[in-house]
Protein backbone atom coordinates (compact mmCIF):
# COMPACT_ATOMS: atom_id res chain seq x y z
CA UNK A 1 0.00 0.00 0.00
CA UNK A 2 2.52 2.28 1.23
CA UNK A 3 4.56 1.88 -2.50
CA UNK A 4 1.24 2.57 -4.13
CA UNK A 5 0.47 5.81 -2.27
CA UNK A 6 4.35 6.95 -3.31
CA UNK A 7 3.99 5.44 -6.63
CA UNK A 8 0.82 8.31 -7.22
CA UNK A 9 2.51 11.16 -5.62
CA UNK A 10 5.61 10.77 -8.05
CA UNK A 11 2.80 11.12 -10.97
CA UNK A 12 1.33 13.85 -9.50
CA UNK A 13 4.63 15.62 -9.26
CA UNK A 14 5.41 14.45 -12.67
CA UNK A 15 2.31 16.16 -13.99
CA UNK A 16 2.84 19.16 -12.28
CA UNK A 17 6.15 19.69 -13.64
CA UNK A 18 5.15 19.44 -17.06
CA UNK A 19 2.42 21.90 -16.63
CA UNK A 20 4.91 24.25 -15.19
CA UNK A 21 7.53 23.56 -17.57
CA UNK A 22 5.78 22.85 -20.82
CA UNK A 23 8.70 21.50 -23.72
CA UNK A 24 9.71 23.46 -26.05
CA UNK A 25 8.58 23.70 -29.08
CA UNK A 26 10.72 21.53 -31.88
CA UNK A 27 13.58 24.15 -32.89
CA UNK A 28 13.98 25.07 -36.53
CA UNK A 29 16.29 23.47 -39.04
CA UNK A 30 19.90 25.01 -39.10
CA UNK A 31 19.90 23.66 -42.57
CA UNK A 32 20.35 19.79 -41.72
CA UNK A 33 18.11 17.19 -42.56
CA UNK A 34 14.43 18.03 -42.52
CA UNK A 35 11.57 15.92 -41.69
CA UNK A 36 11.15 13.17 -44.34
CA UNK A 37 7.27 13.56 -45.51
CA UNK A 38 7.69 12.02 -48.88
CA UNK A 39 9.74 8.96 -50.15
CA UNK A 40 11.44 9.04 -53.04
CA UNK A 41 11.25 6.02 -55.92
CA UNK A 42 14.63 5.71 -57.38
CA UNK A 43 14.70 4.95 -61.27
CA UNK A 44 15.28 1.68 -60.21
CA UNK A 45 12.10 1.60 -58.30
CA UNK A 46 10.27 2.69 -61.11
CA UNK A 47 11.95 -0.12 -63.73
CA UNK A 48 11.07 -2.67 -61.70
CA UNK A 49 7.38 -1.37 -62.90
CA UNK A 50 8.20 -1.93 -66.53
CA UNK A 51 9.22 -5.49 -66.90
CA UNK A 52 8.62 -5.44 -70.28
CA UNK A 53 11.78 -3.16 -70.99
CA UNK A 54 13.65 -6.24 -69.90
CA UNK A 55 11.86 -8.91 -70.84
CA UNK A 56 13.78 -11.45 -73.63
CA UNK A 57 16.48 -8.88 -73.41
CA UNK A 58 20.45 -10.28 -72.68
CA UNK A 59 21.32 -7.50 -69.97
CA UNK A 60 24.76 -5.77 -69.07
CA UNK A 61 24.71 -4.16 -65.84
CA UNK A 62 26.93 -1.05 -65.05
CA UNK A 63 26.85 -0.97 -61.56
CA UNK A 64 28.38 -1.20 -57.76
CA UNK A 65 26.79 -1.64 -53.86
CA UNK A 66 24.97 1.59 -54.31
CA UNK A 67 22.05 0.75 -56.52
CA UNK A 68 19.23 0.40 -54.12
CA UNK A 69 15.91 0.30 -54.62
CA UNK A 70 13.98 2.19 -51.54
CA UNK A 71 13.53 -0.40 -49.21
CA UNK A 72 17.26 -1.19 -49.72
CA UNK A 73 17.58 -4.18 -51.98
CA UNK A 74 20.07 -4.71 -54.59
CA UNK A 75 19.46 -3.91 -58.53
CA UNK A 76 21.61 -7.99 -58.98
CA UNK A 77 18.91 -9.32 -56.60
CA UNK A 78 16.04 -7.60 -58.02
CA UNK A 79 16.86 -8.64 -61.45
CA UNK A 80 18.49 -12.04 -61.34
CA UNK A 81 17.17 -14.72 -62.23
CA UNK A 82 13.87 -12.87 -62.84
CA UNK A 83 15.59 -11.59 -66.03
CA UNK A 84 18.81 -12.50 -68.38
CA UNK A 85 21.97 -10.42 -66.78
CA UNK A 86 24.68 -11.90 -68.98
CA UNK A 87 27.38 -9.60 -67.03
CA UNK A 88 28.33 -6.92 -65.08
CA UNK A 89 30.75 -3.67 -65.73
CA UNK A 90 32.14 -2.07 -62.09
CA UNK A 91 33.56 1.05 -61.95
CA UNK A 92 36.40 3.08 -59.95
CA UNK A 93 36.32 1.05 -56.18
CA UNK A 94 34.49 -1.46 -57.54
CA UNK A 95 31.57 -3.75 -57.75
CA UNK A 96 31.49 -3.45 -53.43
CA UNK A 97 32.98 0.33 -53.38
CA UNK A 98 35.43 -0.58 -51.26
CA UNK A 99 38.82 -0.26 -53.83
CA UNK A 100 40.78 3.04 -53.95
CA UNK A 101 43.41 1.71 -56.35
CA UNK A 102 42.69 0.21 -60.01
CA UNK A 103 40.85 -2.97 -60.29
CA UNK A 104 43.23 -4.77 -62.97
CA UNK A 105 41.52 -8.74 -63.20
CA UNK A 106 37.85 -9.67 -63.84
CA UNK A 107 36.07 -11.77 -61.80
CA UNK A 108 31.93 -13.63 -61.05
CA UNK A 109 29.64 -12.87 -58.55
CA UNK A 110 30.20 -15.18 -56.05
CA UNK A 111 26.35 -15.36 -55.28
CA UNK A 112 24.80 -15.73 -58.75
CA UNK A 113 28.13 -16.60 -60.65
CA UNK A 114 27.79 -13.97 -63.44
CA UNK A 115 30.47 -12.37 -64.90
CA UNK A 116 32.22 -8.84 -63.60
CA UNK A 117 34.68 -6.77 -66.02
CA UNK A 118 36.42 -4.23 -64.57
CA UNK A 119 36.34 -0.86 -65.72
CA UNK A 120 38.90 0.64 -63.69
CA UNK A 121 42.19 -0.56 -65.21
CA UNK A 122 44.90 1.56 -66.64
CA UNK A 123 44.53 1.32 -70.25
CA UNK A 124 40.31 0.19 -69.79
CA UNK A 125 37.53 2.72 -69.19
CA UNK A 126 34.77 1.41 -71.21
CA UNK A 127 32.84 -1.66 -72.16
CA UNK A 128 34.45 -2.68 -75.59
CA UNK A 129 32.73 -4.02 -78.74
CA UNK A 130 33.67 -7.66 -78.01
CA UNK A 131 32.00 -7.63 -74.74
CA UNK A 132 28.73 -6.17 -75.75
CA UNK A 133 28.50 -8.33 -78.86
CA UNK A 134 26.77 -10.63 -76.61
CA UNK A 135 24.35 -8.10 -74.79
CA UNK A 136 21.19 -6.36 -76.05
CA UNK A 137 20.57 -3.86 -73.08
CA UNK A 138 22.99 -2.00 -70.90
CA UNK A 139 21.72 -0.53 -67.50
CA UNK A 140 23.20 2.04 -65.95
CA UNK A 141 22.01 2.66 -62.07
CA UNK A 142 25.13 4.01 -59.78
CA UNK A 143 24.84 6.71 -57.29
CA UNK A 144 26.50 9.84 -58.26
CA UNK A 145 27.10 12.93 -55.76
CA UNK A 146 27.15 15.83 -58.20
CA UNK A 147 30.63 17.13 -58.76
CA UNK A 148 32.59 17.27 -62.01
CA UNK A 149 35.57 15.52 -60.52
CA UNK A 150 33.51 12.50 -58.86
CA UNK A 151 34.45 9.28 -61.81
CA UNK A 152 31.16 7.82 -62.05
CA UNK A 153 29.53 10.26 -64.33
CA UNK A 154 32.80 9.57 -66.78
CA UNK A 155 31.97 6.35 -66.80
CA UNK A 156 28.50 6.87 -67.91
CA UNK A 157 29.40 8.58 -70.82
CA UNK A 158 32.09 6.31 -72.22
CA UNK A 159 29.48 3.87 -71.74
CA UNK A 160 27.35 5.96 -73.63
CA UNK A 161 30.03 5.89 -76.46
CA UNK A 162 30.34 2.43 -76.51
CA UNK A 163 26.45 1.66 -76.70
CA UNK A 164 26.48 3.71 -79.78
CA UNK A 165 29.39 2.47 -81.18
CA UNK A 166 27.83 -1.08 -81.13
CA UNK A 167 24.34 -0.12 -81.66
CA UNK A 168 22.95 -1.03 -78.16
CA UNK A 169 20.39 0.78 -76.04
CA UNK A 170 21.40 2.16 -72.73
CA UNK A 171 18.62 2.43 -69.91
CA UNK A 172 20.18 4.97 -66.91
CA UNK A 173 18.03 4.51 -63.85
CA UNK A 174 17.97 8.18 -62.23
CA UNK A 175 18.94 8.39 -58.40
CA UNK A 176 18.52 11.95 -56.64
CA UNK A 177 21.71 14.69 -56.92
CA UNK A 178 22.76 14.54 -52.81
CA UNK A 179 23.37 18.09 -53.04
CA UNK A 180 21.81 19.37 -54.97
CA UNK A 181 20.37 22.26 -52.90
CA UNK A 182 23.99 23.77 -52.98
CA UNK A 183 23.42 24.90 -56.82
CA UNK A 184 25.49 25.41 -59.49
CA UNK A 185 28.78 26.82 -59.65
CA UNK A 186 32.75 26.99 -60.09
CA UNK A 187 34.41 27.32 -63.71
CA UNK A 188 33.49 25.22 -66.93
CA UNK A 189 36.50 22.75 -67.54
CA UNK A 190 38.66 24.25 -69.86
CA UNK A 191 39.35 23.05 -73.07
CA UNK A 192 42.61 21.70 -72.57
CA UNK A 193 41.19 19.29 -69.68
CA UNK A 194 38.37 18.25 -72.05
CA UNK A 195 38.30 14.17 -71.69
CA UNK A 196 39.99 13.45 -68.70
CA UNK A 197 38.24 10.74 -66.39
CA UNK A 198 37.98 13.18 -63.59
CA UNK A 199 36.01 15.79 -65.63
CA UNK A 200 35.10 14.67 -69.43
CA UNK A 201 32.97 17.95 -70.93
CA UNK A 202 32.77 21.19 -70.16
CA UNK A 203 30.38 21.93 -67.04
CA UNK A 204 30.83 23.53 -63.49
CA UNK A 205 32.30 22.06 -60.67
CA UNK A 206 28.84 21.40 -59.57
CA UNK A 207 26.12 21.10 -62.07
CA UNK A 208 23.40 20.29 -59.43
CA UNK A 209 21.67 17.74 -62.30
CA UNK A 210 20.66 13.86 -61.40
CA UNK A 211 22.92 11.24 -63.37
CA UNK A 212 19.80 10.75 -65.50
CA UNK A 213 19.51 14.49 -66.70
CA UNK A 214 23.09 14.73 -66.86
CA UNK A 215 22.70 11.86 -69.13
CA UNK A 216 20.91 13.65 -71.57
CA UNK A 217 22.28 16.61 -71.65
CA UNK A 218 25.42 14.48 -72.39
CA UNK A 219 24.28 12.57 -74.95
CA UNK A 220 22.63 15.45 -77.04
CA UNK A 221 24.90 18.36 -76.13
CA UNK A 222 28.01 16.84 -76.98
CA UNK A 223 26.51 14.69 -80.09
CA UNK A 224 27.39 11.52 -78.58
CA UNK A 225 23.57 10.32 -79.80
CA UNK A 226 23.21 6.78 -78.09
CA UNK A 227 20.02 5.45 -78.13
CA UNK A 228 18.74 6.43 -74.50
CA UNK A 229 16.21 6.51 -72.31
CA UNK A 230 16.04 7.62 -68.63
CA UNK A 231 14.03 5.86 -66.14
CA UNK A 232 12.64 8.83 -63.70
CA UNK A 233 11.93 9.20 -60.13
CA UNK A 234 8.99 9.62 -58.18
CA UNK A 235 8.92 12.73 -55.86
CA UNK A 236 11.94 13.77 -55.90
CA UNK A 237 12.50 17.29 -56.17
CA UNK A 238 16.13 19.01 -56.79
CA UNK A 239 15.51 21.29 -53.22
CA UNK A 240 16.31 17.73 -51.13
CA UNK A 241 19.24 16.37 -49.83
CA UNK A 242 19.89 12.85 -49.82
CA UNK A 243 19.10 12.33 -46.44
CA UNK A 244 15.84 14.26 -47.01
CA UNK A 245 14.28 11.53 -49.31
CA UNK A 246 13.71 8.60 -47.30
CA UNK A 247 15.77 6.50 -49.25
CA UNK A 248 18.27 4.49 -47.44
CA UNK A 249 22.25 5.40 -47.94
CA UNK A 250 24.84 3.42 -48.61
CA UNK A 251 28.26 5.56 -49.20
CA UNK A 252 29.15 5.49 -52.84
CA UNK A 253 32.59 5.79 -52.68
CA UNK A 254 35.07 4.71 -49.67
CA UNK A 255 35.67 7.96 -48.79
CA UNK A 256 32.03 9.52 -48.66
CA UNK A 257 30.63 7.58 -45.60
CA UNK A 258 27.60 10.28 -45.11
CA UNK A 259 25.98 13.69 -46.32
CA UNK A 260 28.76 15.80 -43.84
CA UNK A 261 31.63 14.22 -46.14
CA UNK A 262 29.43 14.79 -49.28
CA UNK A 263 29.29 18.64 -48.46
CA UNK A 264 32.90 18.40 -47.45
CA UNK A 265 33.87 17.09 -50.87
CA UNK A 266 31.77 19.52 -52.65
CA UNK A 267 33.68 22.02 -50.59
CA UNK A 268 37.02 21.25 -51.20
CA UNK A 269 37.26 17.85 -52.73
CA UNK A 270 38.72 19.95 -55.72
CA UNK A 271 41.88 20.80 -53.59
CA UNK A 272 43.05 16.97 -53.22
CA UNK A 273 45.78 16.50 -56.05
CA UNK A 274 48.08 19.27 -53.65
CA UNK A 275 50.20 17.51 -50.86
CA UNK A 276 48.04 17.59 -47.74
CA UNK A 277 45.32 14.91 -46.91
CA UNK A 278 41.93 15.65 -46.98
CA UNK A 279 41.32 13.15 -44.28
CA UNK A 280 41.34 10.31 -46.00
CA UNK A 281 41.39 7.08 -43.83
CA UNK A 282 40.26 9.02 -40.77
CA UNK A 283 36.89 9.12 -39.34
CA UNK A 284 35.66 12.49 -41.62
CA UNK A 285 37.41 12.28 -44.79
CA UNK A 286 37.17 15.40 -46.64
CA UNK A 287 35.78 17.29 -43.35
CA UNK A 288 39.66 17.05 -41.91
CA UNK A 289 42.56 18.78 -44.15
CA UNK A 290 46.45 18.98 -43.27
CA UNK A 291 49.82 18.09 -43.52
CA UNK A 292 52.64 18.01 -41.40
CA UNK A 293 54.16 21.45 -42.52
CA UNK A 294 50.87 23.04 -41.67
CA UNK A 295 50.51 25.53 -39.04
CA UNK A 296 46.96 25.03 -37.77
CA UNK A 297 46.46 27.57 -35.51
CA UNK A 298 47.36 30.04 -38.14
CA UNK A 299 45.31 28.84 -41.14
CA UNK A 300 41.91 28.29 -38.94
CA UNK A 301 42.56 32.21 -37.77
CA UNK A 302 42.85 33.00 -41.45
CA UNK A 303 39.69 30.90 -42.41
CA UNK A 304 37.69 31.97 -39.71
CA UNK A 305 38.24 36.09 -39.55
CA UNK A 306 36.51 35.86 -43.50
CA UNK A 307 33.31 34.66 -41.86
CA UNK A 308 31.95 32.67 -44.32
CA UNK A 309 28.07 31.58 -44.23
CA UNK A 310 27.44 28.04 -43.07
CA UNK A 311 30.82 26.82 -41.59
CA UNK A 312 33.84 27.29 -39.36
CA UNK A 313 36.40 25.46 -38.93
CA UNK A 314 38.51 24.49 -36.00
CA UNK A 315 42.70 23.39 -35.53
CA UNK A 316 42.93 19.68 -36.08
CA UNK A 317 45.45 17.51 -35.69
CA UNK A 318 45.30 13.90 -37.19
CA UNK A 319 46.76 10.97 -38.90
CA UNK A 320 45.40 9.77 -41.54
CA UNK A 321 45.60 6.16 -42.08
CA UNK A 322 46.00 6.11 -46.03
CA UNK A 323 46.46 8.30 -49.18
CA UNK A 324 48.89 11.19 -48.56
CA UNK A 325 50.87 11.67 -45.70
CA UNK A 326 49.26 8.46 -44.43
CA UNK A 327 51.07 7.36 -40.82
CA UNK A 328 52.12 11.04 -40.30
CA UNK A 329 50.99 13.51 -37.47
CA UNK A 330 49.01 16.36 -39.79
CA UNK A 331 47.85 19.80 -38.60
CA UNK A 332 45.34 21.66 -40.14
CA UNK A 333 41.63 22.21 -39.88
CA UNK A 334 38.30 20.36 -39.99
CA UNK A 335 35.49 21.90 -41.11
CA UNK A 336 32.49 22.13 -39.17
CA UNK A 337 29.01 22.45 -41.56
CA UNK A 338 27.06 24.46 -39.24
CA UNK A 339 23.97 25.38 -41.93
CA UNK A 340 24.38 23.71 -44.95
CA UNK A 341 21.35 25.67 -46.56
CA UNK A 342 23.67 28.72 -46.12
CA UNK A 343 26.64 28.02 -47.63
CA UNK A 344 28.08 29.93 -50.53
CA UNK A 345 30.80 26.77 -52.04
CA UNK A 346 32.62 28.59 -54.67
CA UNK A 347 33.14 31.34 -51.93
CA UNK A 348 34.33 28.38 -49.37
CA UNK A 349 36.88 26.92 -51.84
CA UNK A 350 38.44 29.62 -53.12
CA UNK A 351 38.95 30.73 -49.69
CA UNK A 352 40.51 27.46 -48.12
CA UNK A 353 42.28 27.25 -51.40
CA UNK A 354 44.26 30.85 -50.88
CA UNK A 355 44.92 29.95 -46.91
CA UNK A 356 46.86 26.28 -47.82
CA UNK A 357 48.67 27.67 -50.83
CA UNK A 358 50.20 29.87 -48.25
CA UNK A 359 50.90 27.54 -46.78
CA UNK A 360 52.35 25.21 -49.06
CA UNK A 361 56.32 24.84 -49.02
CA UNK A 362 57.65 27.74 -51.43
CA UNK A 363 60.09 26.00 -53.43
CA UNK A 364 57.75 23.71 -54.67
CA UNK A 365 55.11 25.62 -54.26
CA UNK A 366 53.98 26.81 -57.61
CA UNK A 367 54.59 23.30 -59.54
CA UNK A 368 52.16 21.96 -56.33
CA UNK A 369 49.65 24.09 -57.42
CA UNK A 370 48.88 23.55 -60.60
CA UNK A 371 48.01 19.89 -59.98
CA UNK A 372 45.21 20.83 -58.81
CA UNK A 373 44.12 22.66 -62.33
CA UNK A 374 42.60 20.08 -63.49
CA UNK A 375 39.74 19.39 -60.82
CA UNK A 376 39.06 23.32 -60.60
CA UNK A 377 38.84 23.58 -64.15
CA UNK A 378 40.79 26.43 -64.94
CA UNK A 379 44.14 27.07 -64.98
CA UNK A 380 43.65 30.77 -64.61
CA UNK A 381 41.34 30.65 -61.71
CA UNK A 382 43.65 29.15 -60.02
CA UNK A 383 46.42 31.63 -60.54
CA UNK A 384 44.37 34.65 -59.78
CA UNK A 385 43.79 32.81 -56.27
CA UNK A 386 47.69 32.52 -55.85
CA UNK A 387 47.74 36.18 -56.70
CA UNK A 388 44.92 37.69 -54.28
CA UNK A 389 42.20 38.39 -56.41
CA UNK A 390 39.07 39.54 -54.28
CA UNK A 391 36.73 37.11 -53.99
CA UNK A 392 34.07 39.38 -56.33
CA UNK A 393 35.97 39.10 -58.77
CA UNK A 394 36.90 35.72 -59.03
CA UNK A 395 32.92 34.51 -59.10
CA UNK A 396 33.06 37.15 -61.75
CA UNK A 397 35.35 34.58 -64.16
CA UNK A 398 32.97 32.36 -63.62
CA UNK A 399 29.39 34.05 -64.59
CA UNK A 400 29.23 33.53 -67.75
CA UNK A 401 30.40 30.41 -68.50
CA UNK A 402 27.61 29.36 -65.40
CA UNK A 403 24.53 31.01 -67.23
CA UNK A 404 25.31 29.98 -70.39
CA UNK A 405 25.11 26.23 -68.87
CA UNK A 406 22.30 27.01 -67.30
CA UNK A 407 20.78 28.08 -70.52
CA UNK A 408 22.04 24.92 -72.25
CA UNK A 409 20.80 22.82 -69.26
CA UNK A 410 17.31 23.48 -68.90
CA UNK A 411 15.43 21.06 -71.07
CA UNK A 412 17.26 18.85 -69.93
CA UNK A 413 15.84 19.22 -66.87
CA UNK A 414 13.17 16.29 -65.67
CA UNK A 415 12.69 17.28 -61.96
CA UNK A 416 11.52 20.54 -60.41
Amino acid sequence: MRTFVLFVLFILAFEAQAKNNPQKPEQKSSGQSRKIKTQVRTGLDELLRKPQLLKNKRIALITNHSALDRRGRHILDLLHPRFHIAKIFAPEHGIRGEIDEHIESDGKDAKTGIPIISLYKKNKRAPSPEELADVDLLIFDIQEIGVRYYTYATTMILALKAAKETGKKMLVLDRPNPAAPLGVYGPLLEEKFHGGFAGYYPIPIAHGMTIGELAKYYNTRFGIGADLEVIKMRNYRRSLFYDETGLPWRKPSPNIPGMPSVIGYHLAGALEALNISVGRGTSAPFLFYGAPFMDAKKLVRELNKTKLKGVRFVPAHFKPEKSAHAGKICHGFRMIIQNRRRLEPFKVLTTIARAIYAQLPKETRAQNWERIAPAVGDSHLIAAIAKGEPYPKLLQRTKAGIQKFLRQRKKFLLYP
